[in-house]
C-alpha cells in the first residue's frame, strides 16, 4: 500500500497550500468547478490578512469525498467587514468537506470559527 497521497487529497491540498498560502485566488479556477464565489472570497479575505497561512491539521478521505481540519494565522493589516486593520495576530480553525468529479471540487462546504475572529479583531 503506498503512502502517497491520493489524487483528490492533493487537490484538496492545493487550496491551503497553493491558493490560500501563497495567496493566488486565481488557482480556484484550477481547483473548482464553480470558482467564481471561492475566487471573490479568498481575494476579499486576503485583502484582510494578506500574510494568513492555513496549516492542514487532519485529512480523511473516503471515496469521492474529503474532510479537512485546518488552522489558520496571519495579522490583521487590512478592511475586514466593518472591523478596520487592528495589526493584531489573528488564529482560527474549521472544517472542510469536498466532493471531487474528475480533477474538480463540485461541492464543498467549510465551517470556520468566525465569532471567535470577529473577537480577536474587535478586541472584546
Amino acid at each position: 500500500m503506498s503512502n502517497l497521497p491520493s489524487k483528490n487529497k492533493t487537490l484538496i491540498r492545493r487550496i491551503y497550500d497553493e491558493m490560500w498560502n501563497r495567496g493566488d485566488p486565481a488557482l480556484a479556477a484550477e481547483i473548482f468547478a464553480q470558482p467564481e464565489g471561492v475566487k471573490r472570497f479568498v481575494s476579499q479575505f486576503l485583502s484582510a490578512f494578506p500574510d494568513l497561512q492555513h496549516n492542514v491539521e487532519t485529512m480523511i478521505e473516503e471515496g469521492d469525498r474529503v474532510a479537512v481540519r485546518f488552522s489558520a494565522h496571519g495579522i490583521h493589516s487590512g478592511q475586514w467587514m466593518h472591523f478596520a486593520p487592528t495589526g493584531k495576530s489573528i488564529h482560527y480553525t474549521g472544517v472542510t468537506l469536498a466532493r471531487v468529479a474528475g480533477d474538480k471540487i463540485i461541492e464543498h462546504h467549510t465551517w470556520w470559527d468566525k465569532a471567535s475572529l470577529m473577537e480577536q479583531v474587535s478586541g472584546k
